[in-house]
């Protein structure tokens, strides 16, 4: 690869960044330490330096294209929408001449979220950047020739008299406004027709996009009522197959379209939701304006500003004389739900399309944000639908590192308490796994130490341990509830709360993989919880129950097995004192030779005794139990057993 060509990868790399940082702030305007953001900053930080080692970073902004050294940058979703921010401020001109820190890259980003008007008072995109104080990064107008695709001219650079701008008056006239006739809905059909054949012999030259953009929208905006009314509605009905239909549609902002719709609906002519919902089925406009149309209508508005979620302030609306918060309504709510952090978070879905890991680790950060924030659970649950695809693409992938990424948002973002956004979000991480998926990870990883089942699965927490536990439960061949077992042993250490509410499970066999799971993974500090299911009423279960025993406590568990070797039925009381002949100790010892004394079961004595003479106190102990001074004295036929197995005897 040339010197070139490493160059224009790493600028456009740089200029990646860029844009997904600017998708993390506008979900928190002005937030520089939201996990997204911060993140956003240490990828920002990296990529510049990469790209600044071959110098000063310079790119032309034409329309949606980005220019490098005179040739173009191949454009996906996040450059040309990053373009498209510079271009729709009059922004023709970007360059990074250091690395930004995460301060000036906050004041860039509140420049790119202001409306251009506001920017053109305060002397362009560049100069209201130099008053924030930021150096690294410049916005300015090229020069000194007019750039192509560029709105915005030097005056020395003007076009020629007959490619001036239309102004809303000269389109007006030549729409001949004031000579429509018939019913509105006439009138607007022949100004739809009008507007087409203008539109159509007038292409804009070099620069004119946005003016004559704003043309058509001022000349829409001061039509009487009743004929924009009837135009608006025309327009939606043919948006789908009429691009002049979606070209002026596209001209209107989402306050404006929504009470556009709202004033449909408030004729009695149709159901605004439902205009709404199908501009956004037709891809004309997101989901938030079905969100702030519902809104509007049921008359949730502030300040000129469609309010919706005020949850996430602390407002109630049903609360009489409740005062909405300061400016935070007008700053953040309202940049919130103007459908500009939608298109964000569509672009970060891109971004986590793509392959490039830091993208999508920005990008995902930026979503666990607007789930922190976000109280709508339609729209949280159109976010989530896009992390659960993610996920499972991490976990075929075997990424163990890709998937603890994915889960950290979500577990910040998890609400506490009767938030409903709870039950939702961990219904997300249980569909996140998959049961195919979860079992093919599995069956995968049978002759695998360290397990990488248990280590991909291991971030799910107690989640992850309660869906193997249901693969267990359902799961016929015995194989395969042997490999889920093998997992289950490493997975739920630290996370055996989900097994222990297992042992109250109406099903003898669900009780008992909790128990052998118990067994392996805990400590004797489990072993009064394990000991209780020796009173099911499964025998299977009361046998797993001496291993468990063994398992968790060892020699701590000497008390129970003692217990269960004169109190269980006739297997388990043999399993128990099998089990106390394999543990070491004084303890261990003793209690085998209480059994041998007390027990009524002649054939678990002769066991006990048996278990003695393979230890090494064992002969002594059974000298001891052979005496006739013994106390209790055994009767005769033990005592000269003991004496044959002190002796090393074998009969």
């Amino acid at each position: 690869m040339s010197e070139g060509e490493d160059r224009a990868r790493a600028a456009t790399a740089l200029l990646r960044q860029l844009w997904l940082g600017l998708s993390a702030y506008r979900l928190f305007p002005g937030s520089v330490d939201r996990p997204g953001f911060v993140a956003a900053v240490e990828r920002i930080d990296a990529a510049a330096r990469t790209a600044l080692a071959s110098g000063v970073v310079d790119v032309e902004i034409r329309g949606d294209r980005l220019i490098l050294g005179g040739q173009e940058i191949p454009s996906d979703e996040q450059l040309r929408r990053l373009a498209l921010a510079c271009f729709e401020r009059r922004v023709e001109r970007l360059v990074v001449t250091a690395v930004p820190d995460a301060e000036e890259l906050s004041g860039l980003y509140a420049v790119l979220s202001r409306p251009e008007s506001e920017l053109s008072e305060a002397g362009g995109a560049d100069e209201a950047l130099r008053a924030l104080g930021v150096t690294s990064v410049s916005l300015a107008a090229i020069g000194p020739a007019p750039v192509e695709g560029a709105d915005h001219v030097p005056d020395e650079l003007a076009y020629p008299p007959e490619e001036r701008p239309l102004d809303a008056d000269v389109l007006a006239s030549e729409l001949m406004v004031e000579d429509l006739h018939g019913d509105p809905v006439d009138q607007a059909e022949t100004l739809l027709s009008r507007l087409r054949s203008i539109l159509e012999s007038a292409a804009a030259p070099p620069g004119r996009a946005i003016d004559l953009h704003a043309t058509v929208h001022n000349v829409m905006n001061d039509l009487p009522a009743d004929i924009r009314r009837s135009l608006v509605e025309m327009l939606i009905d043919h948006v789908r197959d009429d691009p002049l239909a979606e070209r002026l549609i596209g001209t209107m902002s989402n306050a404006e379209l929504t009470r556009a719709l709202v004033d449909l609906g408030g004729r009695g002519r149709r159901d605004p939701v439902e205009l709404a919902r199908q501009l956004a089925q037709a891809g004309i406009r997101q989901i938030d304006l079905v969100d702030l149309t519902r809104a509007l209508e049921a008359g949730h508005e502030e300040a000129g500003t469609i309010i919706t979620g005020l949850e996430q302030l602390g407002i109630d609306l049903g609360m009489p004389g409740a005062e909405p918060a300061a400016s935070s309504v007008t700053e953040i709510l309202s940049e919130y739900l103007s459908a500009t952090e939608a298109d964000d978070v569509r672009a970060m879905r891109t971004a986590i399309d793509a392959t490039e890991e830091q993208a999508r680790s920005v990008a995902l950060l930026a979503l666990g944000d607007y789930l922190s924030l976000e109280t709508d659970l339609d729209r949280a649950g159109e976010v989530l639908e896009i992390w659960i695809e993610e996920v499972r693409r991490a976990l075929r992938d075997r990424d163990s590192r890709a998937v603890e990424t994915l889960l950290q948002p979500i577990r910040e973002a998890l609400p506490v308490g009767t938030d409903e956004r709870g039950p939702l979000m961990e219904s997300a991480v249980r569909r996140g796994l998959d049961r195919d998926l979860v079992m093919e990870l599995v069956a995968s990883d049978r002759a695998q130490e360290p397990s990488e089942a248990a280590d991909l699965l291991a971030p799910f927490g107690d989640l992850g341990v309660e869906v193997l536990l249901d693969l267990l439960a359902e799961e016929e061949d015995r194989n395969r509830r042997s490999m889920l077992l093998a997992v289950l042993r490493r997975l739920a250490r630290g996370h055996l709360g989900p097994v222990r509410a297992r042992l109250t499970d109406p099903r003898w066999y669900v009780v008992r993989n909790a128990v052998a799971v118990l067994g392996s993974a805990s400590g004797p500090e489990a072993l009064d919880v394990i000991a209780l299911a020796s009173r099911h009423e499964s025998a299977a279960v009361r046998q797993e129950v001496v291993t468990a025993l063994v398992a968790a406590g060892g020699a701590a568990a000497v008390p129970h097995l003692a217990r269960l070797a004169s109190e269980g039925d006739e297997e388990v009381r043999r399993l128990a004192v099998g089990q106390l002949g394999i543990l070491v100790g004084a303890d261990a010892a003793g209690a085998l030779a209480e059994v041998a004394r007390s027990s009524r079961d002649r054939a678990l004595r002769l066991l006990a005794l048996q278990e003695l003479a393979h230890r090494p106190e064992g002969p002594a102990i059974l000298r001891e139990l052979g005496s006739r001074a013994s106390r209790p004295r055994l009767p005769w036929g033990l005592r000269r057993r003991a004496r044959s197995l002190a002796r090393g005897g074998t009969s």
